[in-house]
């Protein structure tokens, strides 16, 4: 049996929180139906105090803090809704002797997972330089800006390197605890907790979750017009020669300072633009595909189909049956 605690800290995602105590006190119940034994000793741990306010009007109670001694086998960093890099900044400050308690149960052979927005805890600590991680979509600029030496992987949904495992946005970081209980009890539990929870079992990417709204957190003056200009023009085919040329640059220096300030090279960009904007106009159900092709700088329907899939992970048609408003007749 492993000894599982889960970090708590004032304005804690509260529904992750419960949903974590849920899917693991569910594979022990899964496992003792099929004539196994308990899997996992769970636990609700604070920082510096047992009583814990999330960010719902909901408090935990829990039975430790870090200052005390207990064994742990795996320690389970809980998500927080923060968004703003001043909170996040505030947030691993206020919990700074976390990091050293994270790095020393590391050092002692405990696995630690990350749940979505988690992950700023690991990465703060070291632990995750030159491996590949994940954590909800909205934060990977501001973190791929704070830790370059991370290998972060936005599409996924898990990742596992060494005794690491992080999870992706949202509820889509439950996969990352269903695929911890798989790794520690058989497939079956995994897969019927799965139907259970209604969760998707083996997914693998949450591209399709992710809203591009261009990364802006740089001070480059003259990227930020080229930028505004990518998102006003896009029913032009616009070349990087045309962007160089408005922002008064040669196109290396241009490709180059570009590239820097967004992590994107210019085609990359100006692809990443069309497709949110395809994809609000097939949420919408009112368009054909033929139509949305055109309307963003396309004329031939193979490439965008091509590049939509690539970039979302699903068909512009699988996308628009998916996501359409009308959900409910």
């Amino acid at each position: 049996m492993k000894h599982i605690s889960i970090i708590l800290y004032d304005n804690v995602m509260g529904t992750a929180v419960s949903n974590t105590i849920a899917l693991l006190t569910s594979a022990n119940d899964m496992a003792l139906r099929n004539h196994l034994p308990v899997l996992f000793q769970i636990e609700i741990v604070g920082i510096d105090k047992k009583e814990v306010k999330s960010n719902l009007p909901i408090q935990f109670q829990c039975s430790k803090t870090i200052a005390e001694e207990f064994k742990t086998d795996v320690v389970i960093i809980s998500p927080n809704n923060i968004t703003s890099p001043k909170q996040i900044d505030t947030l691993l400050a206020e919990n700074h002797q976390l990091l050293k308690w994270i790095e020393e149960k590391y050092n002692q052979k405990a696995e630690i997972i990350s749940l979505c927005t988690g992950a700023y805890f690991l990465a703060e600590c070291g632990l995750l330089n030159g491996m590949p991680a994940t954590s909800h979509w909205g934060a990977m600029e501001d973190l791929r800006k704070r830790y370059p030496l991370i290998d972060f992987k936005p599409d996924h949904v898990v990742t596992h390197s060494k005794a690491i495992i992080t999870g992706g946005g949202g509820f889509s970081s439950l996969n990352a605890l269903l695929y911890f209980i798989e790794k520690n009890s058989t497939k079956e539990i995994a897969i019927e907790l799965s139907k259970y929870y209604a969760l998707d079992y083996g997914r693998t990417s949450q591209n399709i979750f992710s809203i591009f709204s261009g990364q802006r957190l740089h001070d480059d003056h003259e990227i930020h017009q080229a930028q505004n200009y990518i998102e006003k023009g896009i029913k032009t085919d616009l070349s990087v020669e045309q962007l160089a040329e408005r922002v008064n640059m040669s196109k290396r220096n241009f490709i180059r300072r570009f590239k820097n300030a967004t992590t994107l090279n210019p085609i990359e960009y100006i692809q990443r633009v069309k497709v949110e904007a395809a994809k609000k106009a097939l949420e919408t159900g009112e368009f054909n595909i033929a139509d949305i092709t055109y309307s963003i700088g396309y004329n031939d329907l193979k490439t965008f189909r091509t590049l939509f899939k690539r970039v979302t992970g699903l068909t512009p048609i699988d996308y628009k049956n998916k996501y359409k408003g009308n959900l409910i007749d």
